[in-house]
């Protein structure tokens, strides 16, 4: 990702109900069962899911730099929408704000964890 001044370091989460895949080149995380990936299709709209996905494609390093404009950039949508999926991701449990420069991305969402 490029240095933007507006990032927000988006940290990955509890990864217990995901597998770490390792390719020749690429890796990725995956959650281990369906029900994550059809929960999170029933319940993101486009920009949101496109940005789950995403956060999925890991790289390695643990952790992203979070900027709309490079997010924008890279998934092919407006600043705003992808502060909007990045706000739907919020609200519904997939990243959890922890101040204003830190937020954790669970791929599974904590709002779905907390109501089994």
């Amino acid at each position: 990702m490029a240095n933007y001044a507006n990032q927000k370091r988006i940290t990955l989460g509890n990864l217990n109900d995901i597998k770490h895949h390792e390719g020749a080149k690429e890796q990725w995380l995956q959650p281990t069962k369906w029900e994550p990936i059809k929960e999170a299709m029933r319940i993101l709209n486009g920009n949101a899911f496109k940005l789950w996905i995403y956060l999925l494609s890991w790289e390695g390093q643990g952790y992203y730099d979070f900027s709309p404009a490079d997010i924008a950039k890279t998934l092919k949508m407006s600043d705003e929408g992808a502060r909007t999926a990045r706000k739907e991701l919020i609200e519904k449990g997939y990243i959890v704000e922890i101040d204003e420069k830190k937020m954790i991305f669970y791929p599974i969402s904590r709002t779905t964890v907390a109501a089994k």
